[in-house]
């Protein structure tokens, strides 16, 4: 029996583990992969003037539920004595990027659209997908309650925006677009860094990598030689070959198309 109802907070839920990987989460992993690729192929025709429409009703939609979801945990939190979650709650994760790019990849035109729809189907793809499959919220909130709603439609939203996207050519990838999607990032470098050293935080994962092993091992191991900033820069970089492995991919599952099509 529930112990818990949807809008419950994480600290108010007794006797809970992990979502992370339980029957409800596999079966919507397979849904948005599924449905999401599916659905995007079959509405592959889809005027680019619908496209620029849906896009801005995603970001009214993403924002909105930025704001509500920032209010609901800040009161939770302010309520209880813990105070305002300066460390963890501002939007400048790398995946806060979906909100800001998506206006300039409805209302922009040029340089700054392309940049827009750069990030949107290579790293917030990329990184959409891989929270979709590892969504760290369900190791806070039962699958059922609007902590783990929140994580899984912003992770869900991404990837399907940018195989989407894709599918229709509103964007189509070149190699350079691995270095576009990096301005977007660099500029919310510049709120992280100072905000990380300033409170110790870890935003967009570019000060200990909170969460992932392999970057605590390596954060905490140049730290110790006073070279976290070396971590710093690495991570960044990563993104880089990351965008060009999604780039990679669309331009192999282009080629094939075509020669399937002759």
């Amino acid at each position: 029996m529930m112990n818990y109802h949807f809008f419950d907070y994480k600290y108010n839920i007794a006797n809970f583990t992990s979502d992370l990987f339980s029957t409800p989460h596999l079966i919507y992993i397979g849904l948005v992969f599924v449905l999401g690729i599916l659905i995007s192929w079959l509405l592959r025709r889809t005027a680019h003037s619908k496209i620029t429409v849906l896009l801005k009703v995603l970001f009214v939609f993403s924002a909105l539920m930025e704001i509500g979801k920032i209010s609901w945990e800040s009161y939770y939190d302010i309520t209880t004595g813990r105070g305002f979650n300066v460390g963890g709650i501002l939007p400048i994760y790398t995946c806060s990027l979906y909100i800001f790019t998506l206006p300039f990849a409805a209302w922009g035109r040029g340089r700054v659209k392309r940049t827009a729809l750069a990030f949107l189907t290579t790293i917030g793809l990329l990184y959409g997908g891989i929270g979709v499959i590892y969504c760290n919220g369900l190791n806070f909130y039962p699958f059922w309650t609007f902590g783990a709603f929140y994580s899984l439609y912003f992770h869900s939203a991404m990837f399907v925006t940018g195989v989407f996207l894709l599918m229709t050519g509103y964007h189509k990838l070149k190699w350079a677009d691995a270095l576009w999607c990096m301005i977007p990032i660099l500029l919310l470098c510049l709120v992280a860094i100072p905000v990380n050293h300033k409170l110790g935080s870890d935003y967009m994962l570019i000060y200990s990598g909170g969460g992932v092993p392999i970057y605590e091992d390596l954060s905490a191991r140049l730290a110790a030689k006073g070279l976290r900033f070396v971590y710093t820069i690495l991570m960044i970089l990563t993104h880089i070959p990351l965008a060009a492995l999604v780039i990679g991919i669309y331009q192999l599952i282009r080629k094939v198309c075509c020669r399937h099509e002759r």
